[in-house]
């Protein structure tokens, strides 16, 4: 038998997703911190083999001794650590939302160089608005000769340089590593490059993790660097970017804008809801904001799900888990 622990609201929430995947020999049982007690936590975790959640509810771990994978059910690891986790044991993230986010950024892109949604509004409320087509009209842009240059090159960036390659864009990107270029990449630097990549971007996109050496990395300073013409999309993380070095970036046309889908304040559970952001980016007129909303489609849950079942099967069977972030140490 495989015991199977969804640990925490989110893990919860989406057991019909595992149940739907499970082998017959799978009991997929469920902590709920909404109703059930650290006792039922404990009793759980001393016989479970797999662990699906985020962080545990205790300051330290029980006793686990069956215990040979903890798989958080999503990208970010930033909330845990090898001396949170029980020594030796696996812990593993999944993606499987690069393709989603992929096309929102796309999107992004298109919307703010051709502003279908504008030419939309307009047409709504004047129709022709006295043009002649061909004769008179505003222009708007295109992507066709561009630069993109992606902060980070995993998996989203990855994704979102297949699909530009076809918009006859020019694509660069600065990793940690200094590795050789890819072939979907016209040039790769390190952080050391940074600056050569904003001066010579039409387009930024934040791709890269949050952690100690990338928190505020877009600070007055990085800001600067970007051309006045150029727009800022932040799909990662929102404490990468400084808030009011970004805000006082659009405000002081700094630069042309931003597409921006992650923030600095989140609501929790059970308490009073809290504004996405702490300066009035909505009064903003050039940025393009969402709800964190980039990756959320059905297909990208279902997928992760999948990559879950299949961890949970290599586990069974003496494999090593795909998407090792790191073994416990305490």
């Amino acid at each position: 038998m495989m015991n199977i622990l969804l640990q925490g609201r989110i893990a919860v929430d989406a057991k019909h997703y595992l149940e739907k995947l499970a082998e017959p020999n799978w009991t997929v049982d469920i902590w709920d911190p909404d109703t059930m007690s650290l006792e039922e936590f404990d009793e759980s975790a001393s016989i479970c083999n797999v662990m699906i959640g985020g962080n545990i509810p205790r300051e330290n771990w029980p006793s686990a001794p069956e215990l040979k994978l903890f798989q958080i059910p999503w990208a970010g690891f930033n909330h845990t650590g090898p001396q949170k986790m029980p020594l030796g044991i696996p812990v593993c993230n999944c993606f499987e939302h690069e393709s989603s986010i992929a096309e929102y950024v796309m999107l992004g892109l298109l919307e703010w160089e051709i502003r279908l949604c504008r030419m939309d509004a307009s047409m709504r409320e004047h129709g022709w608005g006295g043009r002649i087509i061909g004769l008179t009209g505003s222009y708007h842009g295109e992507l066709a000769g561009k630069t993109v240059g992606f902060v980070g090159y995993g998996h989203i960036a990855e994704a979102v340089a297949h699909r530009a390659r076809a918009f006859g864009l020019t694509l660069k990107a600065v990793r940690r590593k200094n590795e050789e270029c890819p072939k979907e990449l016209d040039w790769l630097g390190t952080l050391d490059d940074l600056p050569e990549l904003l001066a010579s971007s039409d387009y930024v996109i934040v791709a890269c993790d949050l952690n100690e050496s990338t928190k505020n990395l877009f600070d007055d300073r990085v800001l600067a660097m970007m051309q006045p013409t150029s727009v800022l999309v932040n799909v990662s993380r929102g404490g990468i970017v400084d808030e009011k070095a970004l805000y006082d970036a659009l405000q002081q046309r700094k630069i042309a804008g931003a597409v921006i889908d992650v923030w600095y304040n989140y609501n929790e559970k059970g308490k009073p809801e809290v504004a996405p952001f702490n300066f009035p980016f909505n009064e903003l007129d050039n940025i393009i904001m969402s709800a964190h909303e980039s990756g959320w489609t059905e297909n990208q849950v279902k997928r992760r799900w999948q990559f879950i079942a299949e961890n949970i099967r290599r586990v069974e069977s003496g494999q090593e888990p795909l998407n090792v972030v790191f073994h416990g140490q305490a």
